[in-house]
């Protein structure tokens, strides 16, 4: 049965990983929220159909050991005039390892009263695109890179795809299929 529905809320997450010149990565994510209908604020007034609630930028720079090296939060559009005072408190990410866990240690530089929900949502998303897009280069580009340890143990058992016995192991990794 087909039900009507009125669209409320679009949320808009775009992610992109980009190799720099200087031998760094980087990953930007870009967090946008509009209404289906007018409402107003206090702070901004009317806010129109189409035009941004949030309209936000992460970016992650980091290494080939996945360490952040620099950090950079824009917070363009928000409900409330001193939402943007969290955006400094960004930078507390750099020397942080994305890695497995990382997220409790982030969350705890962050602090829940001093940072922006919605920016610190963006950061999972932002660290598996960090690790797709070393990885994928890697991949494509470093002769050998597939078969290797560290390569190896990082996705072994992550999800279905690169299970134990499975199809992505038996063909990368045939030597330690079962």
């Amino acid at each position: 049965m087909i039900v009507k529905r009125t669209p409320l809320h679009t949320r808009n997450i775009s992610i992109n990983g980009f190799k720099r010149e200087d031998d760094l990565w980087e990953v930007e994510g870009v967090l946008q929220d509009t209404k289906g209908y007018p409402f107003s604020l206090d702070d901004r007034g009317v806010i129109e159909v189409g035009e941004y609630l949030h309209q936000m930028i992460l970016t992650l720079v980091f290494d080939d050991t996945f360490t952040i090296c620099d950090v950079r939060a824009q917070m363009h559009d928000t409900p409330y005039l001193d939402c943007s005072g969290a955006a400094p408190q960004y930078e507390r990410l750099i020397g942080l390892q994305i890695k497995k866990g990382w997220m409790t240690e982030a969350k705890e530089v962050l602090g829940r009263t001093t940072s922006c929900t919605h920016l610190t949502e963006m950061l999972p998303a932002l660290a598996t695109a960090a690790l797709q897009t070393v990885r994928g280069y890697k991949l494509n580009f470093e002769p050998n890179y597939a078969s290797g340890s560290e390569e190896r143990s990082a996705v072994r058992n992550t999800c279905h795809g690169f299970r134990d016995g499975g199809r992505a192991q038996r063909r990368l990794w045939p030597d330690t299929a079962e």
